[in-house]
């Protein structure tokens, strides 16, 4: 037998009966049935937007580190010129291998970059047909990228105390041309141009256009990202996602 409650009713002065309400087993599995749909629908969506936060978060860290300490080999150490500049009578960007190599050696020194072996077997990047295939951008496509996508020797590979990496290409064999790759969690996946991974170059402009004495770390003259991802650029400045007036060689 349900157990009764008893109302008094002010307006008729008696006494009424009245049963509890009650879910039922019907009710609660329909709820459920909805409340799983719902997060079905929205969890892939936030799981994207906290990991794409993270690399953000991740890549920013990492950027303000590789720049104090170039800034601080800049001050300290007299290295000016290893940057892309392009001399008078060449058919190419250019930089001064000795400033390139010190600056290699300071950042090794002051980071504490570890050498590292990897397995390009299974740890590599998009090569960038495959990018420009699945809907990425690069800037400046004249730019070597698949020298940089897997193994190459003359790229120093190192491990910062953190986990993350970074490939300097700061040597004779790229023409004097400073590459550095950053790798914002390491070993973990999804190795993805603007993802987890950056493509950046060095240069005396400054956010502003004009020649500085420091070197800034930048996605200007050659950057790659794949569908989805994001440039340093936008990044750095808090924009949320890229578009077509982004990809240009220089900073607007």
């Amino acid at each position: 037998m349900e157990k009764e409650e008893i109302d008094a009713s002010p307006f008729t002065h008696h006494l009424s009966l009245k049963k509890r309400a009650a879910f039922t087993l019907a009710d609660v599995l329909i709820t459920l049935g909805i409340i799983g749909v719902v997060a079905a629908l929205t969890m892939p969506s936030l799981i994207n937007k906290y990991q794409m936060k993270s690399y953000e978060v991740a890549f920013k860290k990492q950027y303000s580190v590789l720049q104090n300490a170039i800034n601080y080999s800049v001050f300290e150490s007299g290295i000016s010129e290893c940057y892309l500049y392009f001399p008078v009578g060449a058919s190419s960007y250019k930089a001064k291998k000795q400033d390139c190599d010190a600056l290699r050696e300071s950042l090794v020194s002051l980071i504490k970059l570890t050498p590292v072996q990897l397995d390009y077997v299974s740890y590599n990047y998009a090569r960038v047909a495959d990018v420009r295939a699945s809907g990425g951008k690069t800037i400046n496509d004249a730019c070597t990228y698949d020298d940089f996508s897997g193994q190459n020797n003359v790229i120093y590979t190192y491990m910062t105390n953190d986990g993350a990496i970074v490939r300097l290409a700061l040597s004779e064999n790229y023409n004097y041309f400073p590459i550095i790759i950053l790798d914002v969690n390491g070993l973990k996946g999804p190795n993805k141009w603007g993802y987890d991974v950056f493509f950046m170059t060095l240069t005396k402009r400054n956010r502003n256009g004009s020649i500085d004495q420091k070197i800034f770390l930048t996605d200007e003259y050659c950057s790659l990202v794949e569908k989805g991802g994001r440039l340093p650029r936008n990044i750095l400045s808090g924009k949320e996602k890229n578009e077509d007036s982004d990809f240009t060689l220089l900073w607007n």
